[in-house]
């Protein structure tokens, strides 16, 4: 079965299926409702999970043997696969059919696909996927959309932001979700339960931070690692959330990748200096760094979801200094 976005969160709140897919152009949607997933499959007592970031050399048989150890006390897990910019392959495609086609009790697939082209969202792989569970397509936010966005997000953090507001908004962040995302969260926190006009958003964006995610992204996609560090330090004490730093690190490494594979900087979104960055270190950046970069992105979701003792602010700051 193949879900709109805007039908997905009632489709969850049924019986749960046992696989979904989760395609879309940015980073930041797919997380998004990746943990919406998360949380509704919590009340269905789905406590354990496992993530498998995908590269060219990944050994698929994580598959077969999670159907061969079932255990009759075993809990509930998911498990999920990341797939950034390109299908699963051959061998990946055959493993998922063959996985989604058994008896798999107590345990649902869950794989987001990031940049996946339309080639492969017809592909047979998929068509199993369907048949087995459910297909979610986020539509990507266009910039004219981009105002009507803010101000939804803006009722879901309890401020009501007026539309010439949000325009302005959408101006400064040049379409980027997780840096608008940032500021309207910041917004809430020094205004909340506020009507947000034309003028105090003004007031805002002018009084914003010396540093915001730009900064810190576009640093670090350049490897300026003593600038980034710096930069990390500033948004911790203003109070940014582990999570919109991690969304922002793990778009920049996505987004490495989707240029390094295509050559070309279009259909990624930022300021011009940004998608200079990406497009630099593109060239210079091996596919073996970037798929160990994700690996630790995927251990910092986990730090900051408390899976692990490690705080998530060293873990970040791990990242940027290895990175």
């Amino acid at each position: 079965m193949s879900d709109k976005l805007s039908k997905f969160s009632s489709k969850l709140g049924e019986e749960l299926s046992k696989s979904y897919c989760i395609f879309g152009e940015n980073s930041f949607q797919i997380q998004e409702l990746t943990e919406e997933f998360y949380e509704l499959a919590k009340n269905d007592a789905y406590e354990t999970k496992e993530v498998h970031i995908i590269n060219n050399k990944t050994d698929w048989s994580f598959l077969s043997s999670s159907e061969e150890n079932f255990d009759l006390f075993s809990s509930k897990k998911i498990i999920e696969i990341k797939l950034v910019g390109s299908g699963p392959g051959r061998e990946g495609a055959k493993a998922i059919t063959n996985y989604v086609s058994s008896d798999n009790k107590d345990k649902i697939l869950l794989i987001t696909a990031e940049g996946l082209d339309r080639k492969s969202r017809s592909s047979s792989w998929i068509r199993s996927l369907k048949k087995s569970g459910k297909a979610i397509d986020i539509p990507p936010i266009s910039l004219n959309q981009l105002p009507q966005w803010i101000i939804s997000k803006g009722k879901e953090c309890q401020i009501e932001i007026e539309k010439d507001a949000a325009i302005l908004l959408s101006e400064k962040t040049e379409g980027n979700l997780e840096a608008t995302f940032q500021e309207i969260k910041k917004l809430s926190l020094v205004l909340p339960n506020n009507n947000i006009s034309l003028k105090e958003m003004a007031k805002f964006i002018s009084n914003s931070s010396k540093y915001d995610i730009f900064d810190l992204s576009r640093n670090f996609v350049l490897k300026n690692k003593k600038k980034t560090l710096t930069i990390l330090e500033s948004l911790k004490v203003e109070g940014i959330p582990e999570s919109l730093i991690l969304w922002a690190l793990a778009r920049d490494i996505s987004n490495l990748f989707k240029v390094k594979l295509s050559g070309s900087t279009r259909g990624v979104w930022g300021p011009r200096s940004y998608l200079s960055a990406v497009e630099i270190t593109s060239k210079d950046i091996t596919k073996k760094k970037i798929s160990s970069s994700l690996k630790q992105i995927a251990f910092i979701d986990s730090c900051i979801k408390g899976g692990t003792k490690t705080d998530s602010w060293q873990a970040l700051r791990d990242l940027c200094l290895s990175f």
